[in-house]
């Protein structure tokens, strides 16, 4: 996504819902200017830990505290599905964007193969015939212009029994996943990410 939105030396990136900061490292590593936000403090504070040169805000991403076209490209990443109204939260990230937005989250359920796991766990709360192939973030995409969209194959993965039976919380977690465990006592899922690329020039 990093090569795909041109971010690198001097660029100035918003991550929204940024979480602990992993992407705005990343990304200041490649020379960029970083900001982020989330409704989490401790989140925001470990993001300031990791990285002390950013500029980390608490807040709604339907509020973003900065004035229109501060950055050259804003991100979110698994993010925007979790606003309290998206297609506003879409529209504050295209206003203090002067470049793109580039969004990117879980593709089609039906081929997620964690998501098979979890239906497979809980079958009464969980089914995946009836997941939708869109939502509201893609809904709230369609009125925007793209510049490029995609997606991009993702592994969840986990490192032995014990990671995988503490994520899920299930005492059938071992046998359920069977099927993906690997020689040296991993577990892997295929995730397939999809992204898009607004254009905001």
């Amino acid at each position: 996504m990093a090569e795909r939105a041109a971010i690198g030396a001097g660029t100035r990136v918003l991550d929204v819902g940024c979480g602990t900061g992993s992407f705005s490292a990343f990304a200041s590593a490649r020379g960029a200017f970083v900001a982020g936000v989330d409704l989490d403090p401790d989140r925001i504070a470990a993001a300031r830990a990791r990285v002390p040169a950013g500029d980390f805000e608490i807040g709604y991403m339907e509020q973003l505290p900065w004035t229109d076209g501060a950055f050259d490209v804003v991100t979110g990443f698994n993010a925007f599905q979790y606003a309290l109204d998206v297609p506003v939260a879409l529209a504050e990230a295209v206003r203090v964007s002067r470049g793109c937005v580039a969004v990117c989250k879980y593709g089609n359920p039906r081929e997620n193969e964690f998501f098979a796991f979890l239906a497979a766990l809980h079958p009464d709360r969980f089914e995946l015939a009836r997941l939708p192939h869109t939502d509201d973030v893609d809904r709230a995409l369609e009125r925007y212009e793209l510049r490029d969209h995609g997606v991009i194959a993702s592994e969840m993965a986990f490192a032995d029994d014990a990671a995988l039976t503490q994520a899920v919380e299930h005492p059938g977690a071992i046998a359920a996943a069977a099927g993906r465990r690997r020689p040296d006592g991993s577990y892997r899922f295929a995730q397939p990410l999809k992204y898009r690329i607004i254009d905001c020039v």
